[in-house]
């Protein structure tokens, strides 16, 4: 069961994130029906760990493995879901991840995954052209080409 309820006020998150840096450029996607970016993760599901899910959630969109290198924020996120409408209220830790090979590059700088039956769209973006494109949450245009070296916590409301 994932972690995540609706409530007259809105809705509750538990997320988990994993950024793939390689060659100066970071794995973002985008859903066919959405016009904003976010890093591949997913919800936590009841009694799993944060690390746990963010490899399954890895493994499940993208039939690949990774090792978490380490937690790099954790962020509480107030928002609006541009495409829904609804009303948020997310935690979210973020993982710096790395490939436990390199096979996972051939797939080119964009390709997409039918994931049962949503599709998603990834991109390899350079970490400097991150600014000009529409990534949520926001922090992580400003904070991507400065990894923290402990544990960041970040709080955005919009």
């Amino acid at each position: 069961m994932d972690i995540s309820f609706e409530t007259v006020e809105g809705r509750f998150n538990y997320r988990v994130a994993g950024l793939l840096i390689h060659d100066d450029k970071l794995l973002i996607m985008k859903d066919e029906d959405q016009s904003y970016y976010y890093v591949p993760g997913g919800r936590v599901m009841l009694n799993e760990t944060s690390e746990d899910a963010v490899k399954r959630e890895i493994r499940e969109e993208l039939s690949i493995e990774v090792n978490v290198k380490r937690l790099l924020w954790v962020n509480e996120n107030f928002f609006v879901e541009a495409t829904l409408q609804e009303k948020f209220h997310e935690i979210c830790f973020f993982y710096l991840v790395e490939l436990k090979n390199d096979e996972f590059i051939s797939r080119g700088n964009e390709f997409t995954v039918n994931e049962n039956g949503k599709i998603h769209t990834y991109y390899w973006k350079y970490l400097e052209e991150l600014k000009d494109i529409n990534l949520y949450p926001l922090f992580l245009k400003e904070r991507i080409t400065e990894l923290p070296m402990s544990v960041d916590h970040v709080v955005e409301t919009k």
